[in-house]
């Protein structure tokens, strides 16, 4: 990544030491029930991700820290990888309750805050300062007041790595390269939009299910982050990895407003405290496993090429175009202008 640092995480690779919270699987479902007056709460916190993913290690961090600073009142157990449904149910279970706490991409949320898909058009951000000030300035906080109309908290913006493209077919070099090939995409219509801008033709299938759709050629390329790739172990059934880094990937971590509320207000304020507290970590930590990853791919002989930018962004235009019509011209220009200050 162009603008990366490598300083605190390099050392300890992608492996995270999270098993002991995964075995909880029967408390997967289903809101809780009414709490009595002093009683401890357990509290579900999801994410799509493998247990290998730095995103879990951030969680199980956050589950110590809010059990310690609630005196044990509250407890967070962490659900990785789909334990707790879906990639788009985690987000709808956070409206009802039966998620109460979820780390999730922005392409997960674009169906139910399409706003937000303003902040994944193609080739936005110069680099990952110029997002981390559009999420934290008026903007990202706008989005994530926003969430509250649909029973969500947004608390913080945070980072799961660019996003660049892999396939088991050919080099990524110019969009022609892209021309043909079924490529994964997350449900967000930006997304969509992007691929077929370049002649592919994006597919939407869940990551748990991504692995075996390489390897039975349902498709034969896929657009994920460096760490994703590894985590995942996609990397087994990819060949060449193009570096568009076409895409920030921001990610927002929520809590249910229904779940939330019930809370008393100091273990609310010790939650959104913590939060705040991590979010330079979060991004810190998938700044640095993200040039691991990178290396990881690297050294198992997957061919990684620059690509042509300004092709790519010129190919990608007419995506501007049109969700100036779907998500509005004054706030997506709005959204152009910060990115680019």
């Amino acid at each position: 990544m162009r603008d990366l640092n490598r300083r605190k995480f390099i050392g300890q690779g992608l492996g995270l030491a999270a098993a002991a919270n995964l075995g909880a699987g029967a408390l997967a479902l289903g809101a809780a029930p009414a709490r009595a007056a002093g009683e401890p709460v357990v509290l579900k916190l999801a994410h799509p991700d493998s247990p290998t993913h730095p995103v879990q290690e951030l969680a199980m961090q956050f589950s110590k820290l809010v059990k310690e600073r609630t005196g044990g009142s509250v407890t967070v157990r962490v659900f990785s990888g789909g334990q707790l449904g879906s990639e788009v149910n985690i987000v709808s279970g956070l409206s009802t309750g039966i998620v109460d706490l979820a780390l999730h991409t922005t392409g997960f949320l674009e169906s139910i805050f399409p706003k937000i898909q303003a902040i994944d058009l193609p080739f936005l951000f110069k680099d990952s300062a110029s997002a981390q000030r559009l999420l934290d300035g008026p903007i990202g906080q706008e989005l994530l007041t926003d969430m509250q109309a649909k029973g969500i908290y947004g608390l913080a913006w945070g980072h799961y790595g660019w996003r660049v493209t892999e396939n088991n077919t050919r080099p990524i070099v110019v969009p022609q390269d892209l021309a043909g090939l079924k490529i994964r995409i997350q449900p967000g219509a930006v997304f969509a939009a992007s691929f077929k801008a370049v002649g592919a033709v994006p597919i939407v299938i869940d990551l748990n299910e991504l692995y075996i759709a390489l390897s039975q050629g349902t498709v034969n390329a896929y657009e994920l982050p460096f760490i994703a790739a590894v985590s995942t172990k996609l990397l087994e059934v990819t060949k060449y990895i193009g570096e568009t880094n076409h895409v920030y990937n921001g990610g927002a971590f929520m809590a249910s407003k229904v779940r939330f509320d019930k809370l008393t207000p100091k273990e609310q304020e010790v939650i959104r405290d913590t939060v705040k507290e991590m979010q330079p970590q979060w991004r810190q930590l998938i700044a640095e496993r993200s040039i691991v990853a990178r290396k990881i791919c690297e050294d198992k002989g997957i061919k990684i090429s620059q690509v042509d930018y300004p092709a790519f962004k010129k190919a990608m235009e007419p995506v501007y175009t049109e969700f100036r019509g779907k998500i509005g011209a004054d706030f997506v220009d709005k959204v152009i202008n910060a990115a680019n200050a």
